[in-house]
């Protein structure tokens, strides 16, 4: 009967049973190291992002319907999805550029011609166009804090109308450019999985007073490739 070699590995303890050879020389136990948690957003690849959120529309100056009006919203909706690659990689950051759309809507609760109230409501639909690019930091396996700028086009649609069931309604569409700050967290669930929160700030630059600013809280769930 042949001998048998027993080694433990260092990684996990388990018993590994060798055989000695036919020759019958005795080789020295095999020590194998434990595989390092592998963090794959800080890795080179491919990821995409979905986000869901609480918009709040700044008051803003439009003269979009034919009249210098001042429009008010309540507080709205955001989702959005980004995919993206990582091209730049360290153990301490990951550098990333994402391409972004989704939709932002908010209710138009009041619109004001001149400082007086006009009776109208509406709805106020954007949606971003955006090139980002996010800087993420790699503290600990688990937690990775985020920020980003981007910049692009916002196309927006809105439409007013008396403020009871019927009556006259118009609509007015456009294209702006945009810029966008964001900033945040993500936690990783596994490896390919992450988890997290986050802060945007959108403002289209429709020119002089007009600009029209959004802020978003969102929750978000990205999966990396």
């Amino acid at each position: 009967m042949a001998c048998l070699a027993i080694s433990m590995t260092a990684a996990s303890s388990q018993v590994v049973i060798r055989p000695y050879p036919a020759d019958g020389v005795v080789y020295a136990p095999a020590y194998y190291s434990p595989l390092a948690y592998s963090h794959p957003v800080n890795g080179l690849g491919f990821y995409v992002s979905g986000d869901l959120g609480i918009s709040v529309l700044q008051d803003f100056n439009s003269s979009r319907f034919g009249f210098p009006g001042r429009f008010s919203a309540d507080s709205g909706v955001r989702f959005g999805i980004e995919p993206g690659f990582d091209f730049l990689s360290t153990s301490r950051l990951t550098l990333g550029a994402e391409f972004e759309t989704g939709v932002i809507y908010n209710y138009l609760s009041s619109i004001n011609e001149a400082g007086a109230p006009t009776g109208l409501r509406g709805d106020y639909y954007q949606v971003p166009l955006l090139g980002n690019l996010v800087l993420k930091l790699h503290p600990d396996p688990v937690v990775t804090p985020y920020i980003g700028i981007g910049a692009g086009g916002v196309y927006s649609s809105a439409t007013i109308r008396p403020n009871y069931r019927y009556g006259f309604w118009t609509s007015s569409d456009e294209t702006d450019p945009a810029v966008q700050a964001m900033v945040g967290i993500h936690f990783q669930l596994n490896p390919f999985t992450e988890v997290g929160l986050g802060y945007k700030y959108l403002a289209t630059l429709s020119g002089g007073n007009r600009d029209v600013a959004t802020h978003t809280v969102l929750a978000s769930l990205g999966m990396d490739f």
